[in-house]
């Protein structure tokens, strides 16, 4: 019996075989155009060479629906800024303005206590200015100014409200802070006016003294009186108007009653007797001291009444609560 499995297949059984099921293989020469022999070095250019690759461009859909979701973020976009521009402004924003009209209120009425502080010797007898008062006014004013600057620089500022209600508000509550900063500058010479002035002379025509205590009186107030004439507190400069008139009347008046001469010299009926007593209750109610510091201390009250800002600060406030309710977010 023949072994099958040891029998070696012959190359033309092999030939025979690969033609029938149609798998032949052509074998190349390797002396064929663009053939190397196997033990031949390729050359090193050709093995750097990059190779080119075929460009895949994406299909059109992909082209066209990218173009079209930057088209659709562009109009969100625009339309939040056209439509929306304040949206930036949130919730804690406008809690943070709110604080800062607090800081605000605070300053206020610091400044306006360290005013009385400062001034205090209009009021009470027996205090005299203290320049570390006038010191302390102006440290507290330039405290009110800055915290007023810096609700400028807040996000609820954006609100268009909130920022109108602010304007007002700045402007008045920087008038404040220039009025106190004047008044303290005003504070010395005010002080030395007060001294000066404070006291009329006392005694009656009859006295021999009389128009001479008057007139070394009405010199040495009026000596007082000038520095405050280039105040740059308008309150403190038309006072110094007033009370240097008031003066000038006074010597008008002196002037009068020494033209007419002694008041011994006349009895109370005759023309120059009654003249000389109408004249010196003239001058007694031209009061320079008592009746003139009372009104500085009025005319004080209402120009610090007039640029008090409180009232526009309430109103930043309901700005800034009406937006916090609607537009906070």
């Amino acid at each position: 019996m023949t072994d099958v499995q040891d029998r070696t297949v012959t190359d033309d059984e092999r030939d025979e075989h690969d033609e029938r099921n149609g798998s032949q293989v052509d074998i190349v020469p390797l002396d064929a155009p663009g053939m190397r022999s196997p033990i031949e070095a390729p050359d090193f250019d050709e093995l750097i060479r990059p190779v080119e690759l075929k460009r895949r461009r994406p299909p059109l859909s992909a082209i066209i629906g990218t173009i079209v979701a930057v088209i659709a973020v562009v109009a969100v976009v625009v339309a939040l800024i056209v439509l929306k521009p304040f949206s930036a402004v949130r919730a804690s924003d406008y809690s943070t303005a709110a604080q800062q009209t607090s800081t605000m209120a605070k300053q206020y009425a610091a400044t306006s206590a360290a005013v009385d502080d400062a001034f205090k010797f209009l009021y009470a007898q027996g205090v005299s200015y203290d320049a570390s008062k006038e010191q302390t006014l102006k440290a507290q004013a330039s405290k009110l100014g800055k915290s007023v600057d810096a609700f400028a620089d807040l996000r609820a500022a954006k609100d268009p409200d909130v920022l109108a209600a602010y304007t007002v508000y700045a402007t008045q509550a920087k008038h404040f802070v220039r009025l106190s900063e004047n008044l303290a500058d005003s504070a010395q010479p005010l002080s030395a006016m007060v001294t000066a002035c404070g006291k009329t002379p006392s005694g009656t025509m009859y006295d021999a003294d009389f128009i001479t205590n008057y007139e070394q009186y009405i010199a040495t107030c009026k000596a007082a009186v000038e520095p405050l004439d280039d105040a740059k507190a308008q309150v403190v400069s038309e006072f110094s108007s007033t009370l240097g008139q008031t003066l000038d009347q006074m010597t008008a008046i002196i002037n009068q009653m020494k033209a007419i001469g002694d008041p011994s010299s006349y009895s109370s009926s005759s023309d120059q007797g009654k003249q000389l007593k109408d004249l010196s209750s003239q001058l007694v109610d031209l009061d320079t001291s008592y009746g003139a510091l009372n009104t500085l201390q009025e005319q004080l009250r209402q120009s610090r009444e007039n640029a008090d800002p409180t009232a526009l600060l309430d109103k930043l406030n309901v700005a800034i609560q009406q937006g916090y309710q609607h537009d906070g977010k």
